[in-house]
């Protein structure tokens, strides 16, 4: 079920059928969707995972907390996923090849959706981002180098921009915000904040209509 209060929406699941009914939704827009794709030369290729799961009637997204271990985004809010390696030969298999080692889901347990915008990250990253469905619970296996803690946030928060405060910068002239979320003590900032608030903006959107 879709709640439509003037510009709010909320995602409610009132049986797993209702979650079916979203995935397949969703399946079918994102095979209609022409991604956001970006030409670079020297950025390093690399893909997150959007893990959505029916948790408490409402869809939510799995988000893990890296360690002080990693070489880098130490201690943030991260999607799962990771850095391209030649082997993976498609961007994809990075994807669930990532999250197989960072958090121990392997991909026959990952329902495919489709796959969303690209992203250039200022670490000098150029980051494909899919959609997923994993079961709920899980038991998960996280990598204890890499994952230090885990959240599962719901996806509404995104989808109404229910961020605490905005930071800014400017890319050349363009000013540009910097989102910052906190949920259950935690904080989902930077590009991950930013890959979930466009993706929430894409499905109130679509969804909406």
């Amino acid at each position: 079920m879709i709640l439509l209060a003037a510009i709010y929406m909320k995602i409610t699941l009132q049986s797993n059928n209702d979650y079916t009914d979203l995935k397949n939704k969703l399946s079918t827009l994102l095979k209609q969707y022409s991604y956001k794709k970006h030409k670079t030369k020297n950025h390093r290729r690399a893909a997150v995972m959007i893990l959505l799961m029916n948790k408490n009637d409402e869809p939510h997204i799995l988000l893990t907390k890296r360690t002080h271990k990693v070489s880098t985004h130490k201690g943030q809010i991260s999607l799962p996923g990771g850095t391209y390696d030649k082997e993976d030969k498609e961007i994809i298999t990075t994807a669930f090849r990532e999250t197989w080692e960072e958090i121990g889901i392997p991909r026959n347990d990952i329902e495919l959706l489709g796959r969303f915008d690209d992203f250039i990250s200022i670490f000098g990253f150029h980051i494909a981002c899919f959609i997923g469905s994993i079961s709920y619970p899980y038991n998960y296996n996280f990598n204890q180098d890499e994952i230090d803690d885990y959240v599962e946030a719901p996806i509404n928060i995104f989808i109404n921009k229910e961020y605490d405060y905005t930071t800014q910068y400017f890319e050349g002239d363009q000013k540009k915000y910097i989102y910052h979320y906190y949920y259950e003590g935690k904080e989902i900032w930077g590009l991950t904040a930013r890959i979930l608030t466009d993706f929430g903006t894409y499905l109130y959107s679509n969804l909406s209509r």
